[in-house]
């Protein structure tokens, strides 16, 4: 009787032992589809952070360009008003020297 249940005894710590393995390995595969999540979750968030910052970067670089366009497109017409000016006061110019012209002339004339 002592060896029938010496080997039952032996039999039962043997299927506790098993039992212990698959919990253990059970509970070790749970915490690593944890940690993978969190993981992943991770990498998610990592790639989505670089995106928005290529995203800002592209959107700073547009309200650049635009202040840079209006900027250039302000200095064209500086520009274009400088020129008119010139030209007005070419024009101006000219006629003075006419008027003055023909004031000499007409009393050169008498």
């Amino acid at each position: 009787r002592w060896r029938r249940n010496a080997g039952e005894s032996r039999r039962n710590a043997a299927e506790t032992r098993r039992k212990v393995a698959v919990v253990t390995k059970i509970a070790s595969r749970i915490k690593n589809a944890e940690l993978s999540g969190a993981f992943q979750r991770w990498r998610e968030n990592v790639s989505e952070t670089r995106r928005m910052v290529s995203v800002l970067a592209k959107v700073s670089a547009r309200i650049k360009n635009v202040e840079l366009a209006g900027a250039f497109q302000r200095w064209g017409e500086n520009v274009s008003d400088s020129l008119r000016m010139a030209t007005l006061l070419t024009k101006i110019a000219g006629r003075i020297r006419n008027v003055e012209l023909s004031g000499a002339f007409q009393r050169w004339g008498h």
